[in-house]
């Protein structure tokens, strides 16, 4: 037992970089990759029981983004099931609803919907939607035509002014391709700082007790650069395979240039050793550093712009958190090479905030790093 502790304590390091990002590809990529929404629970409530309301309640019948699971005897008894997760939606079509499309007049139908998960309650929005616009239009022209209008003319004239969506990107609203960018990058981020921080943090102690002239020239970034290679590449490569793994088997679109893709990943790693060596310097227990990254990963992830966009945030607090933290030079600018196969024309101010993060905290972050370990030295 003990041989396979000391094997995994020896390449631990290994096992964060690489099997957790690839881990975490297959979960999440097993669980949302389906494109397409299909069977949403839904109940109907047809106060009506018309030739009218039974086509409507055909349409949702035959619409594959439905599942009819249960007629509902009232609207108290369609909130109470969502309340409790047995459906996701329900719609309600009034009395008198065949009465009213009969004598040309307006009617309404209610549709009662889960708006806690974004992705059910826009497609049952959409799809509900389509079912009436259609069925609507099809009302339109038999009412055009028994007033002796041609058909061609009916058409024509519903057609007169018309809105046709399309939907770019993620046409099907899928959580995997609106996600995953995002969630690699925050892989990323977590792996990389668990095992590069504690290495610095042990290199803290190590170097305290050296002479003050050797000191200083061990803390440079060429003297670091092994120790960067080394876990930066096996983060660079693990981040690789994530893509082609959720290409693979997922159907993850990889549209852009590899070239641009390899380029903001050197850039983000450079960013997140500079922050590396600032923690490795704020902390000098592993344990309390350790707990601090896992609490990073909700927060700079909700507050990177890409969830929710910038221009939506407080005034100021987005130029805040690019000054802050670099997930938004990488998250971001995947999202737009992966999905849109967007070129450096659009993500060059992506690039250059980058490299300018990279420039200025890697340095800042070697000097605090520096300037502890020197503080250390003289305490002890």
């Amino acid at each position: 037992m003990k041989w396979i502790v000391g094997l995994i304590q020896k390449y631990k390091p290994i096992l964060i970089l690489v099997f957790i990002p690839i881990g975490f590809t297959l979960l999440f990529g097993g669980a949302m990759s389906p494109i397409f929404v299909e069977d949403i629970p839904i109940v109907i409530l047809d106060l009506d029981e018309s030739d009218a309301s039974r086509e409507i309640v055909d349409e949702f019948r035959a619409c594959p983004v439905f599942q009819i699971v249960d007629a509902a005897s009232s609207a108290e008894e369609i909130r109470e099931e969502i309340l409790m997760g047995t459906i996701k939606g329900g719609l309600v079509l009034p009395d008198g609803f065949g009465k009213s499309i009969g004598s040309h007049k307006g009617t309404k139908a209610l549709m009662l919907m889960d708006g806690s998960n974004f992705l059910v309650g826009n497609n049952l929005m959409l799809y509900a939607n389509k079912i009436f616009t259609a069925k609507n239009s099809e009302l339109q022209i038999s009412y055009l035509e028994a007033g002796g209008v041609a058909a061609y003319a009916s058409e024509q004239s519903l057609d007169t002014l018309a809105l046709v969506d399309r939907t770019m990107y993620n046409p099907q609203l899928g959580y995997f391709y609106y996600l995953y960018p995002g969630l690699l990058g925050v892989f990323i981020q977590q792996t990389y700082l668990n095992v590069l921080t504690p290495v610095l943090l042990k290199e803290k102690e190590r170097l305290k007790h050296m002479p003050m002239d050797l000191l200083s020239r061990r803390i440079r970034a060429r003297e670091m650069m092994p120790l960067f290679f080394r876990y930066g590449g096996m983060s660079f490569l693990c981040s690789l395979s994530c893509l082609l793994i959720a290409h693979w088997l997922f159907s993850y679109p990889l549209k852009g240039s590899l070239l641009l893709i390899l380029l903001i990943q050197v850039i983000f790693l450079t960013c997140l050793t500079g922050m590396a060596f600032i923690l490795a310097a704020i902390f000098d227990d592993v344990t309390h550093c350790a707990q601090f990254i896992m609490f990073l990963a909700i927060p700079t992830m909700l507050s990177c712009g890409y969830g929710w966009p910038e221009f939506m945030m407080a005034p100021g607090f987005a130029a805040g958190m690019k000054l802050l933290w670099p997930l938004y030079f990488y998250s971001n600018p995947l999202k737009e090479i992966l999905l849109k196969g967007a070129g450096f024309g659009v993500l060059g101010h992506f690039l250059l905030g980058g490299a300018f993060f990279a420039a200025f905290w890697l340095p800042v972050g070697m000097w605090i790093y520096r300037g502890k370990v020197r503080t250390m030295k003289q305490i002890g």
